[in-house]
Protein backbone atom coordinates (compact mmCIF):
# COMPACT_ATOMS: atom_id res chain seq x y z
CA UNK A 1 0.00 0.00 0.00
CA UNK A 2 2.80 2.38 0.99
CA UNK A 3 4.69 1.52 -2.21
CA UNK A 4 1.60 2.27 -4.29
CA UNK A 5 1.09 5.60 -2.53
CA UNK A 6 4.73 6.62 -3.05
CA UNK A 7 4.52 5.70 -6.73
CA UNK A 8 1.36 7.80 -7.16
CA UNK A 9 2.91 10.80 -5.40
CA UNK A 10 6.07 10.54 -7.53
CA UNK A 11 3.93 10.45 -10.65
CA UNK A 12 2.06 13.58 -9.63
CA UNK A 13 5.33 15.36 -8.81
CA UNK A 14 6.79 14.42 -12.20
CA UNK A 15 3.61 15.63 -13.93
CA UNK A 16 3.75 18.94 -12.01
CA UNK A 17 7.46 19.44 -12.67
CA UNK A 18 7.03 18.89 -16.39
CA UNK A 19 4.12 21.35 -16.46
CA UNK A 20 6.40 24.04 -15.06
CA UNK A 21 8.85 23.60 -17.93
CA UNK A 22 6.44 22.59 -20.66
CA UNK A 23 3.04 20.95 -21.02
CA UNK A 24 1.73 17.48 -20.24
CA UNK A 25 -1.58 16.17 -21.58
CA UNK A 26 -2.83 13.10 -19.71
CA UNK A 27 -5.82 11.58 -21.46
CA UNK A 28 -8.37 8.95 -20.55
CA UNK A 29 -10.84 7.60 -23.13
CA UNK A 30 -12.92 4.44 -23.52
CA UNK A 31 -10.85 1.22 -23.73
CA UNK A 32 -12.40 0.46 -27.11
CA UNK A 33 -9.97 3.01 -28.57
CA UNK A 34 -6.88 1.08 -27.45
CA UNK A 35 -4.33 1.02 -30.25
CA UNK A 36 -5.70 4.12 -31.93
CA UNK A 37 -3.72 7.33 -32.36
CA UNK A 38 -4.29 10.70 -30.69
CA UNK A 39 -2.94 13.54 -32.82
CA UNK A 40 -1.97 16.94 -31.42
CA UNK A 41 -1.68 19.88 -33.85
CA UNK A 42 -0.89 23.52 -33.16
CA UNK A 43 0.99 26.47 -34.61
CA UNK A 44 3.89 27.81 -32.54
CA UNK A 45 6.09 30.74 -33.58
CA UNK A 46 4.65 30.59 -37.08
CA UNK A 47 5.34 26.87 -37.61
CA UNK A 48 2.94 23.93 -37.54
CA UNK A 49 3.77 21.41 -34.84
CA UNK A 50 2.41 17.86 -34.88
CA UNK A 51 2.73 15.12 -32.27
CA UNK A 52 0.93 11.88 -31.52
CA UNK A 53 0.48 9.16 -28.94
CA UNK A 54 -1.06 5.67 -28.96
CA UNK A 55 -3.94 4.87 -26.63
CA UNK A 56 -2.94 2.10 -24.20
CA UNK A 57 -5.27 0.80 -21.48
CA UNK A 58 -7.58 3.69 -22.34
CA UNK A 59 -4.86 6.27 -21.61
CA UNK A 60 -2.43 8.45 -23.54
CA UNK A 61 0.24 11.03 -22.71
CA UNK A 62 1.55 13.95 -24.80
CA UNK A 63 4.32 16.30 -23.69
CA UNK A 64 6.05 19.33 -25.18
CA UNK A 65 6.64 23.03 -24.83
CA UNK A 66 5.07 26.11 -26.43
CA UNK A 67 6.42 29.64 -26.78
CA UNK A 68 3.10 31.18 -25.75
CA UNK A 69 -0.51 30.15 -25.36
CA UNK A 70 -1.86 28.70 -28.63
CA UNK A 71 -5.08 27.19 -29.87
CA UNK A 72 -4.49 23.47 -30.45
CA UNK A 73 -6.44 20.47 -31.72
CA UNK A 74 -6.68 16.89 -30.47
CA UNK A 75 -7.94 14.23 -32.89
CA UNK A 76 -8.51 10.52 -32.26
CA UNK A 77 -8.28 8.22 -35.26
CA UNK A 78 -7.29 4.66 -36.21
CA UNK A 79 -3.61 4.01 -36.96
CA UNK A 80 -4.50 3.35 -40.59
CA UNK A 81 -7.01 6.13 -41.15
CA UNK A 82 -8.90 6.32 -44.41
CA UNK A 83 -9.23 9.30 -46.73
CA UNK A 84 -9.83 12.79 -45.39
CA UNK A 85 -13.47 13.90 -44.86
CA UNK A 86 -15.04 14.96 -48.14
CA UNK A 87 -18.47 16.17 -47.04
CA UNK A 88 -20.25 17.83 -44.12
CA UNK A 89 -21.43 14.55 -42.57
CA UNK A 90 -17.94 13.06 -42.57
CA UNK A 91 -16.45 16.28 -41.18
CA UNK A 92 -18.92 16.31 -38.28
CA UNK A 93 -18.06 12.68 -37.52
CA UNK A 94 -14.35 13.42 -36.95
CA UNK A 95 -13.48 12.73 -33.29
CA UNK A 96 -11.69 15.97 -32.42
CA UNK A 97 -11.74 18.99 -30.14
CA UNK A 98 -10.00 22.36 -30.06
CA UNK A 99 -8.54 23.73 -26.83
CA UNK A 100 -6.07 26.32 -25.56
CA UNK A 101 -2.61 24.90 -24.93
CA UNK A 102 0.02 26.41 -22.64
CA UNK A 103 2.90 25.17 -20.51
CA UNK A 104 0.78 23.53 -17.81
CA UNK A 105 -0.66 20.17 -16.86
CA UNK A 106 -3.78 19.10 -18.78
CA UNK A 107 -6.27 16.30 -18.34
CA UNK A 108 -8.57 14.92 -21.02
CA UNK A 109 -11.42 12.78 -19.70
CA UNK A 110 -14.35 11.36 -21.65
CA UNK A 111 -15.64 8.48 -23.72
CA UNK A 112 -13.86 9.98 -26.73
CA UNK A 113 -12.08 13.21 -27.68
CA UNK A 114 -15.14 15.04 -29.03
CA UNK A 115 -17.09 14.68 -25.79
CA UNK A 116 -14.12 14.86 -23.40
CA UNK A 117 -13.66 17.56 -20.79
CA UNK A 118 -10.24 19.16 -21.33
CA UNK A 119 -8.93 21.00 -18.27
CA UNK A 120 -5.66 22.77 -17.53
CA UNK A 121 -4.27 26.29 -17.70
CA UNK A 122 -5.92 29.70 -17.34
CA UNK A 123 -6.73 30.14 -21.04
CA UNK A 124 -8.55 26.80 -21.24
CA UNK A 125 -10.56 27.71 -18.14
CA UNK A 126 -11.59 30.94 -19.89
CA UNK A 127 -12.48 28.95 -23.01
CA UNK A 128 -14.69 26.56 -21.05
CA UNK A 129 -16.44 29.58 -19.52
CA UNK A 130 -17.11 31.08 -22.94
CA UNK A 131 -18.36 27.72 -24.26
CA UNK A 132 -20.82 27.48 -21.36
CA UNK A 133 -22.13 30.96 -22.17
CA UNK A 134 -22.54 30.15 -25.86
CA UNK A 135 -24.05 26.68 -25.39
CA UNK A 136 -27.73 27.72 -25.14
CA UNK A 137 -27.41 29.58 -28.45
CA UNK A 138 -25.45 26.75 -30.08
CA UNK A 139 -28.17 24.33 -28.99
CA UNK A 140 -30.73 26.56 -30.77
CA UNK A 141 -28.58 26.82 -33.89
CA UNK A 142 -27.71 23.13 -34.27
CA UNK A 143 -31.13 21.79 -35.39
CA UNK A 144 -31.59 24.75 -37.75
CA UNK A 145 -28.16 24.16 -39.31
CA UNK A 146 -28.96 20.46 -39.71
CA UNK A 147 -32.31 21.30 -41.30
CA UNK A 148 -30.64 23.73 -43.68
CA UNK A 149 -28.07 21.10 -44.65
CA UNK A 150 -30.84 18.61 -45.50
CA UNK A 151 -32.73 21.20 -47.53
CA UNK A 152 -29.54 22.10 -49.39
CA UNK A 153 -28.97 18.43 -50.26
CA UNK A 154 -32.58 18.23 -51.43
CA UNK A 155 -31.93 21.36 -53.53
CA UNK A 156 -34.86 23.10 -51.84
CA UNK A 157 -33.34 26.56 -52.13
CA UNK A 158 -36.45 28.51 -51.15
CA UNK A 159 -36.95 26.65 -47.86
CA UNK A 160 -33.22 26.79 -47.14
CA UNK A 161 -33.09 30.55 -47.67
CA UNK A 162 -36.11 30.98 -45.39
CA UNK A 163 -34.02 29.71 -42.48
CA UNK A 164 -31.30 32.34 -42.90
CA UNK A 165 -33.02 35.09 -40.84
CA UNK A 166 -33.32 32.74 -37.84
CA UNK A 167 -29.70 31.63 -38.10
CA UNK A 168 -28.54 35.20 -38.57
CA UNK A 169 -30.43 36.33 -35.46
CA UNK A 170 -28.78 33.59 -33.37
CA UNK A 171 -25.36 34.53 -34.75
CA UNK A 172 -26.00 38.17 -33.75
CA UNK A 173 -26.79 37.02 -30.21
CA UNK A 174 -23.62 34.90 -30.18
CA UNK A 175 -21.60 37.92 -31.24
CA UNK A 176 -23.06 39.86 -28.30
CA UNK A 177 -21.97 37.11 -25.89
CA UNK A 178 -18.47 37.18 -27.38
CA UNK A 179 -18.38 40.99 -27.23
CA UNK A 180 -19.27 40.90 -23.53
CA UNK A 181 -16.64 38.24 -22.91
CA UNK A 182 -13.95 40.42 -24.50
CA UNK A 183 -15.02 43.41 -22.39
CA UNK A 184 -14.97 41.36 -19.19
CA UNK A 185 -11.74 39.46 -19.97
CA UNK A 186 -9.33 41.91 -21.69
CA UNK A 187 -6.28 39.96 -20.45
CA UNK A 188 -7.42 36.59 -21.82
CA UNK A 189 -5.92 34.70 -24.75
CA UNK A 190 -9.48 33.67 -25.58
CA UNK A 191 -10.43 37.34 -26.09
CA UNK A 192 -7.33 37.78 -28.23
CA UNK A 193 -8.34 34.73 -30.27
CA UNK A 194 -11.88 36.06 -30.75
CA UNK A 195 -10.55 39.38 -32.04
CA UNK A 196 -8.04 37.63 -34.28
CA UNK A 197 -10.90 35.60 -35.75
CA UNK A 198 -12.57 38.84 -36.82
CA UNK A 199 -9.48 39.97 -38.70
CA UNK A 200 -10.08 38.34 -42.08
CA UNK A 201 -11.03 41.74 -43.48
CA UNK A 202 -10.34 44.50 -40.97
CA UNK A 203 -12.80 47.39 -40.88
CA UNK A 204 -11.08 49.88 -38.54
CA UNK A 205 -14.28 51.44 -37.19
CA UNK A 206 -15.54 48.03 -36.02
CA UNK A 207 -12.25 46.30 -35.26
CA UNK A 208 -10.24 48.98 -33.44
CA UNK A 209 -12.60 49.54 -30.46
CA UNK A 210 -12.37 45.86 -29.52
CA UNK A 211 -8.64 45.65 -30.17
CA UNK A 212 -8.15 48.64 -27.86
CA UNK A 213 -9.94 46.75 -25.08
CA UNK A 214 -7.12 44.18 -24.92
CA UNK A 215 -4.58 44.41 -22.12
CA UNK A 216 -1.03 45.50 -22.81
CA UNK A 217 0.09 41.91 -22.25
CA UNK A 218 -2.25 40.63 -24.97
CA UNK A 219 -1.21 43.39 -27.37
CA UNK A 220 2.43 42.43 -26.83
CA UNK A 221 1.91 38.79 -27.86
CA UNK A 222 2.97 37.77 -31.37
CA UNK A 223 -0.69 37.70 -32.43
CA UNK A 224 -1.35 41.07 -30.79
CA UNK A 225 1.60 42.69 -32.56
CA UNK A 226 0.52 41.22 -35.88
CA UNK A 227 -3.02 42.55 -35.41
CA UNK A 228 -1.68 46.00 -34.50
CA UNK A 229 0.39 46.08 -37.69
CA UNK A 230 -2.56 44.94 -39.78
CA UNK A 231 -4.83 47.53 -38.16
CA UNK A 232 -2.32 50.25 -39.06
CA UNK A 233 -2.43 49.14 -42.71
CA UNK A 234 -6.24 48.94 -42.65
CA UNK A 235 -6.40 52.53 -41.43
CA UNK A 236 -4.10 53.61 -44.27
CA UNK A 237 -6.31 51.84 -46.81
CA UNK A 238 -9.65 52.92 -45.38
CA UNK A 239 -12.25 55.02 -47.19
CA UNK A 240 -11.05 58.61 -47.52
CA UNK A 241 -7.35 57.68 -47.60
CA UNK A 242 -5.10 58.04 -50.65
CA UNK A 243 -4.53 54.65 -52.27
CA UNK A 244 -1.12 53.09 -51.69
CA UNK A 245 0.84 53.15 -54.93
CA UNK A 246 2.30 50.07 -56.57
CA UNK A 247 3.78 48.71 -59.77
CA UNK A 248 3.49 45.11 -60.93
CA UNK A 249 3.90 43.21 -64.19
CA UNK A 250 0.96 42.49 -66.46
CA UNK A 251 0.35 39.22 -68.33
CA UNK A 252 2.99 40.18 -70.89
CA UNK A 253 5.59 40.94 -68.24
CA UNK A 254 5.31 44.70 -68.69
CA UNK A 255 5.25 46.81 -65.50
CA UNK A 256 1.98 48.69 -64.86
CA UNK A 257 1.73 51.33 -62.15
CA UNK A 258 -1.38 52.41 -60.29
CA UNK A 259 -0.18 56.01 -60.73
CA UNK A 260 -0.56 55.66 -64.50
CA UNK A 261 -4.33 55.38 -64.02
CA UNK A 262 -4.72 58.56 -61.99
CA UNK A 263 -7.50 60.76 -63.31
CA UNK A 264 -9.84 57.80 -63.72
CA UNK A 265 -12.19 55.92 -61.44
CA UNK A 266 -10.23 52.75 -60.72
CA UNK A 267 -11.19 49.45 -59.15
CA UNK A 268 -8.29 47.54 -57.57
CA UNK A 269 -9.65 44.00 -57.63
CA UNK A 270 -7.85 41.27 -55.64
CA UNK A 271 -8.70 37.77 -56.88
CA UNK A 272 -7.23 34.41 -57.96
CA UNK A 273 -8.03 31.71 -60.50
CA UNK A 274 -8.49 29.13 -57.71
CA UNK A 275 -10.92 31.33 -55.73
CA UNK A 276 -14.50 30.13 -56.29
CA UNK A 277 -16.20 33.26 -54.86
CA UNK A 278 -13.93 35.43 -57.02
CA UNK A 279 -14.88 33.57 -60.18
CA UNK A 280 -18.56 33.76 -59.18
CA UNK A 281 -18.21 37.52 -58.72
CA UNK A 282 -16.49 38.12 -62.09
CA UNK A 283 -19.75 38.36 -64.10
CA UNK A 284 -20.90 41.22 -61.84
CA UNK A 285 -17.58 43.03 -62.27
CA UNK A 286 -17.73 42.46 -66.02
CA UNK A 287 -21.25 43.90 -66.20
CA UNK A 288 -20.12 47.08 -64.41
CA UNK A 289 -17.02 47.33 -66.59
CA UNK A 290 -18.97 47.06 -69.82
CA UNK A 291 -21.30 49.83 -68.69
CA UNK A 292 -18.61 52.28 -67.55
CA UNK A 293 -15.43 51.35 -69.45
CA UNK A 294 -15.82 54.27 -71.86
CA UNK A 295 -16.71 56.72 -69.08
CA UNK A 296 -13.39 57.22 -67.33
CA UNK A 297 -13.42 53.88 -65.49
CA UNK A 298 -10.71 51.21 -65.39
CA UNK A 299 -10.02 48.01 -63.46
CA UNK A 300 -6.60 46.74 -62.38
CA UNK A 301 -6.93 43.17 -61.12
CA UNK A 302 -4.21 41.87 -58.81
CA UNK A 303 -4.01 38.08 -58.88
CA UNK A 304 -2.86 35.98 -55.93
CA UNK A 305 -2.01 33.13 -58.27
CA UNK A 306 1.38 31.42 -58.24
CA UNK A 307 0.99 29.61 -61.58
CA UNK A 308 0.90 31.77 -64.70
CA UNK A 309 -0.92 29.19 -66.82
CA UNK A 310 -3.86 28.96 -64.42
CA UNK A 311 -3.98 32.76 -64.13
CA UNK A 312 -4.07 33.30 -67.91
CA UNK A 313 -6.61 30.53 -68.45
CA UNK A 314 -9.00 32.03 -65.88
CA UNK A 315 -8.74 35.46 -67.52
CA UNK A 316 -9.58 33.93 -70.90
CA UNK A 317 -12.33 31.61 -69.63
CA UNK A 318 -14.11 34.36 -67.70
CA UNK A 319 -13.58 36.93 -70.48
CA UNK A 320 -11.98 39.65 -68.35
CA UNK A 321 -10.77 42.45 -70.68
CA UNK A 322 -9.25 44.83 -68.11
CA UNK A 323 -5.70 45.23 -66.78
CA UNK A 324 -4.26 42.21 -64.99
CA UNK A 325 -1.09 42.17 -62.88
CA UNK A 326 0.64 39.69 -60.58
CA UNK A 327 4.05 38.79 -59.21
CA UNK A 328 2.89 35.13 -59.07
CA UNK A 329 3.84 34.81 -55.39
CA UNK A 330 0.44 33.57 -54.26
CA UNK A 331 -0.54 34.80 -50.80
CA UNK A 332 2.82 36.57 -50.58
CA UNK A 333 1.86 38.93 -53.40
CA UNK A 334 3.55 42.25 -52.59
CA UNK A 335 0.55 44.40 -53.49
CA UNK A 336 -1.72 42.21 -51.36
CA UNK A 337 0.68 42.80 -48.46
CA UNK A 338 0.47 46.57 -48.98
CA UNK A 339 -3.32 46.36 -48.68
CA UNK A 340 -3.35 43.62 -46.00
CA UNK A 341 -5.37 41.29 -48.20
CA UNK A 342 -5.76 38.02 -46.28
CA UNK A 343 -8.90 36.86 -48.07
CA UNK A 344 -10.25 37.17 -51.60
CA UNK A 345 -12.23 38.57 -53.28
CA UNK A 346 -11.55 42.08 -52.04
CA UNK A 347 -11.63 45.37 -53.90
CA UNK A 348 -11.00 49.08 -53.48
CA UNK A 349 -12.71 51.75 -55.61
CA UNK A 350 -10.66 54.92 -56.20
CA UNK A 351 -11.77 58.34 -57.32
CA UNK A 352 -9.91 60.25 -60.07
CA UNK A 353 -7.63 61.86 -57.46
CA UNK A 354 -6.53 58.42 -56.19
CA UNK A 355 -8.57 58.52 -52.98
CA UNK A 356 -10.36 55.37 -51.81
CA UNK A 357 -14.09 56.05 -52.07
CA UNK A 358 -15.53 52.55 -51.46
CA UNK A 359 -14.42 49.04 -50.50
CA UNK A 360 -15.47 45.44 -50.99
CA UNK A 361 -18.35 46.02 -53.36
CA UNK A 362 -20.27 42.84 -54.25
CA UNK A 363 -22.98 41.92 -56.71
CA UNK A 364 -24.80 44.98 -58.01
CA UNK A 365 -23.03 47.26 -55.52
CA UNK A 366 -20.12 48.11 -57.83
CA UNK A 367 -22.40 49.20 -60.67
CA UNK A 368 -24.71 51.21 -58.39
CA UNK A 369 -21.76 52.88 -56.63
CA UNK A 370 -20.19 53.89 -59.94
CA UNK A 371 -23.55 55.26 -61.09
CA UNK A 372 -23.43 57.74 -58.17
CA UNK A 373 -20.24 59.26 -59.53
CA UNK A 374 -20.41 58.66 -63.28
CA UNK A 375 -23.50 60.06 -64.98
CA UNK A 376 -24.81 58.40 -68.14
Amino acid sequence: MLKTLITAVMGLLAFSANAQNGFSIKGKVAPEYNGQKVLLDYRDKGKMVKDSAIVKNGSFLLQGKVGEVVQANLTLKPLKAGKAPSNYKEMMAVDEQDFFLENAGFTVAGANIKTALIKGGKAQADYLLLQSQLKPLEDKMKPLSEQMRRLFEEKNEAASNALFPQLRAIRVDMNKVEDDFIRQHPDSYVSLNLINGRGGVIEPSKFEPFFNLLSTRMKNTNTGKDLAARLAIAKKTDIGQPAVGFTQNNTAGVPVSLASLKGKYVLIDFWASWCGPCRAENPNVLKAYQRFKDKNFEIIAVSLDDKKEAWLKAIETDGLPWIHVSDLKGWKNEVAALYDVKAVPQNFLLGPDGTIIAKNLRGEELESELAKFIKN
